[in-house]
């Protein structure tokens, strides 16, 4: 039967299971009635060798009839000796191919309890013998199971040696904000991405006929045009900047993009900064809960440009996006100077949800920090975005490194097609392997930050990889979420081949509801 749902439920298998011990019950009385038929064909054609024998011998004796007068009479089987069996009609359940499922299942189930079937218990008990649901069971196992990764040693030599190398390129070309060797590359490619984005907008508001100034050419520039050009209202650098009304909110130049929540490069930035410019209202995070408040009319009031709700909507995306290019390599007036400072950037995406948890004590520098105050102290020592790319690099090259080292064992190890060794998608050796390399890179990365750290945690945070260890957190649960589905049957699958077979059968023409 072809079901709606994405699963078989056990509703249904146990409904079905009822229809087919009524459907046995049938096949066993039609069972019988052929039976007795068989035995009266078999009568028949013993009847039928034994005329053509009397016939045989009457013709025998005919040829005798002009010596002999007489014939003898031959023994022929009487009809009447015969085991005839009265047949009656067999019972039946009327249905159509129109009727609907539940109708035909109560019929199934009227006919049953009339006939001293009990459908109330479990029908499979009474369907098939224990040898049979034995052997049905081992079948479904077999087909259905989940894929377990049958990984051997070859491959947990490449993942672990695969993360030890990106382990090493953590340690040593990472290391910590300001003093990151990949971090200065990083920043710069930031910075050259800034000032090309800020070049193909002003290139783009000059062709619309605006009066603008010369094009940008340095950082600071870039960032201080970006600025302007995509003014938002929720950019309040100090509490003074708003109403606070009874609200407390402890906030300063080096973690306003952290406490406001329309500044975080993510789903939730992006919802926030469309509500506030819709509304008019600025969202932080202050002692663990959301607040909003309403900015200080004149400073730096705010419009949300478009004609309609849709305009106005893709305008606020375009303001939000314009406004963390504007932040992600700093503020202008930081940039401006030629002391070196790399200016706060924008959080690593979701690293503001931190922020929500104001409990705990941590000691840093003799002061005690809830988790939300600690999280603020790692922010503004550099571990912001530009530095999240930073630490992306050795990540990025353990998934890499690891994906490719098997297809190609894939590919000529174990001979299979190269459709076969691409390595994306669910694969189970592939899975475990890359849950191996990630686990491998951050047990080098947390040993590394405890040692240089010092005990200090402060610069045991700023050492620790996030990235890392938020790829292996999803390959955790992704081994951990196929290791609980391996104990069971992969319904789906299951339910697949039922359709494919209803399909055959049936050609598609007729479904149950």
């Amino acid at each position: 039967m072809r079901m709606k749902n994405n699963h078989l439920s056990s509703k249904a298998i146990d409904e079905s299971a009822k229809v087919l011990l009524v459907q046995k019950h049938m096949a066993d009385q039609a069972g019988q009635v052929i039976g007795h038929v068989q035995d009266d064909l078999q009568q028949l054609s013993e009847l039928q060798d034994a005329q053509s024998d009397a016939l045989d011998d009457l013709l025998r004796r005919a040829g005798q009839l002009a010596n002999d007068q007489l014939i003898e009479p031959v023994a022929t089987p009487k009809f009447a000796e015969l085991n005839w069996h009265n047949y009656e009609r067999l019972d039946t359940v009327e249905t159509s191919d129109h009727e609907a499922w539940k109708d035909f299942l109560a019929k199934m189930e009227g006919f049953g309890s009339a006939r001293g079937i009990d459908t109330r218990q479990d029908p499979f008990d009474q369907l098939l013998s224990t040898k049979e649901k034995a052997e049905l069971t081992r079948q479904i196992r077999e087909d259905y199971k989940m894929a377990s990764p049958n990984c051997d040693k070859y491959d947990y030599i490449i993942a672990a040696s695969c993360g030890a190398v990106a382990g090493l390129i953590d340690s040593i070309f990472v290391g910590i904000p300001g003093d990151s060797k990949l971090g200065k590359w990083t920043d710069q490619q930031v910075d050259n991405v800034v000032v090309k984005f800020a070049k193909t907008v002003w290139r783009s508001d000059k062709n619309g006929g605006a009066q603008l100034r010369t094009e940008p050419e340095n950082i600071a520039q870039a960032i201080g045009y970006l600025e302007r050009r995509f003014k938002v209202n929720y950019d309040a650098r100090y509490a003074a900047d708003l109403h606070m009304g009874n609200a407390t909110l402890n906030m300063r130049p080096s973690d306003h993009h952290l406490k406001s929540l329309g500044h975080s490069p993510d789903i939730i930035g992006l919802f926030f900064s469309i509500l506030d410019q819709f509304t008019g209202k600025a969202s932080f995070i202050a002692d663990g809960r959301i607040i909003r408040l309403q900015p200080i009319e004149g400073s730096d009031t705010f419009e949300l440009r478009g004609g309609n709700f849709i305009a106005k909507l893709y305008c606020g995306f375009a303001n939000w996006l314009g406004h963390l290019m504007s932040d992600i390599a700093g503020s202008s007036g930081t940039r401006g100077h030629m002391d070196g400072r790399r200016g706060a950037g924008i959080p690593i995406p979701f690293y503001s949800l931190f922020q929500l948890c104001d409990f705990g004590s941590i000691q840093v520098n003799g002061q005690s920090k809830t988790f939300a105050e600690f999280s603020t102290a790692v922010f503004e020592s550099g571990y912001d975005a530009r530095f999240g790319i930073t630490m992306a690099i050795p990540v990025i090259f353990n998934e890499l490194a690891i994906r490719l080292a098997w297809a190609l064992k894939s590919k000529f190890y174990h001979k299979r097609s190269w459709k076969e060794s691409i390595p994306i998608g669910s694969k189970p050796e592939l899975r475990r392997m890359l849950l191996v390399g990630h686990g491998t890179l951050c047990l080098l990365d947390g040993t590394d930050a405890g040692l240089r750290s010092g005990g200090n945690p402060l610069l045991f945070a700023t050492r620790l990889n996030m990235v890392a260890w938020s790829r292996l957190a999803f390959s955790g649960l992704l081994e951990v979420r196929s290791l609980y589905k391996e104990k069971g049957i992969d319904l789906q699958a299951l339910e697949r081949d039922v359709e494919k077979e209803w399909e055959r059968l049936f050609g598609g023409n007729r479904e149950l509801q």
